[in-house]
C-alpha cells in the first residue's frame, strides 16, 4: 500500500497535493492564496523535486504522502535537527485511520527533524505532539502575500 513514490506518480503527488490544500487551508489561508497553488504548479514541483532525488517521499496512492530531506534551516541545524519534515497530506477521507502516524513513521531516519506548522492549523499540531514532537518556536511569516503564524515543531533522534 505505501511505497517509495517514483516520476510516473508526480501527477498523483500533484493532485494529492492541491486537494490536500483544498481541503486544509480554508479560514487559515485566503481562498486565492489556496488557488494559486494549481495542479500544473504542484506537477512541475513534484517533477523537480522526484528529478532531483535529493528527498524521501512515501506516498499512499490516491489518499496521502510524506516528504522528508535535509534541514533547510541553520537555526535549527546548529542544534542538531538535521532532517526536516517537508510534507505530510492526507486526503480528508483518509484521516483517523492511522495513516499519518504510518507515512510519519516509515519515511523518518533516526535523525531529529523539524516541520513547520500554519498557526490555527489545530489537527496537525495535536498530530505532531502525539506522535512526540515539541513546539520550538512561533514565528510569523508569509505563504505567498499573505501573513500567517507558524510554528516549529521538533522530534528528537531515535
Amino acid at each position: 500500500m505505501m511505497r517509495p513514490a517514483v516520476l510516473s506518480d508526480a501527477p498523483m503527488l500533484a493532485r494529492i497535493h492541491v486537494q490536500a490544500w483544498e481541503e486544509t487551508y480554508p479560514g487559515l489561508l485566503p481562498a486565492e492564496e489556496i488557488a494559486r497553488r494549481t495542479y500544473e504548479i504542484r506537477l512541475d514541483q513534484w517533477v523537480s523535486q522526484i528529478n532531483a532525488g535529493l528527498t524521501r517521499v512515501l506516498l499512499i496512492p490516491d489518499l496521502g504522502f510524506v516528504q522528508f530531506g535535509l534541514q533547510r534551516t541553520n537555526e535549527w541545524a546548529k542544534l542538531g535537527y538535521t532532517e526536516e519534515l517537508f510534507a505530510l497530506y492526507l486526503l480528508q477521507s483518509a484521516k483517523g485511520q492511522g495513516l499519518g502516524r504510518a507515512l510519519l513513521a516509515a519515511g523518518r531516519t533516526q535523525a531529529a527533524f523539524t516541520a513547520l506548522v500554519i498557526d490555527g492549523n489545530t489537527r496537525a499540531c495535536r498530530f505532531y505532539e502525539r506522535t512526540g514532537a515539541h513546539l520550538l518556536k512561533k514565528y510569523n511569516d508569509f505563504i505567498g502575500e499573505t501573513p500567517v503564524g507558524e510554528r516549529v515543531y521538533g522530534w528528537v533522534a531515535t
